[in-house]
């Protein structure tokens, strides 16, 4: 597994980890809703002990990996004598040919959107993870498309080059739940 999609999937896990926490913190206001109904430091504790392991296994992942600094954030190589983006950008595929397919994707997506085929940036990557989808169910050997730590660079590099008006589709969409279900 490369090194890149090592730290995305726990850089993300951990992210919507301490947002989630977040909502059980001490003197917030999902314990003050409970007042003495309810004692939330074993779920605070329980946090701590699962984002203490999820960074100790992060970090024996990549202890022994090897990688230059572009590669690790996935950012996509621009190439500005001719105004497009270079082929070789790392996706979190398994090979050279997985991250080409996905970056004719995102490339395709951009250019559609460019057409105004889309009526938001948010239409645009969801067409984007449609394609990510049926990449994966069409194709055996690409069948990591679909993966989280993959649609995740997609959505990140579509966000670089075409925008986006919100957040992160559905986690966004959890976490404002949770928020409101804590009146944060």
């Amino acid at each position: 597994m490369a090194h890149s999609k090592i730290d995305n999937t726990f850089n993300g896990a951990m992210d919507k980890l301490t947002e989630l926490s977040s909502v059980f913190r001490d003197g917030g206001k999902l314990e003050a809703a409970c007042g003495d109904d309810c004692d939330l430091g074993d779920v605070r504790s329980a946090f701590e002990e699962l984002m203490g392991a999820m960074r100790e296994a992060h970090t024996e992942a990549t202890m022994e990996e090897s990688v230059d600094t572009t590669e690790a954030m996935g950012a996509p190589d621009y190439n500005p004598s001719r105004g497009e983006y270079d082929s070789n950008r790392e996706y979190g595929m398994f090979s050279d040919e997985g991250n080409a397919e996905v970056a004719e994707i995102v490339d395709d997506i951009v250019k559609r959107h460019e057409r105004g085929e889309f009526d938001s940036p948010e239409r645009a990557i969801d067409a984007a993870m449609n394609d990510l989808m049926n990449l994966s169910d069409d194709q055996p050997d690409f069948g990591e498309a679909s993966d989280t730590d993959v649609r995740d660079q997609v959505a990140r590099d579509l966000e670089m080059r075409i925008g986006r008006d919100s957040g992160f589709g559905e986690a966004n969409e959890e976490l404002d739940y949770l928020r409101k279900l804590a009146g944060m």
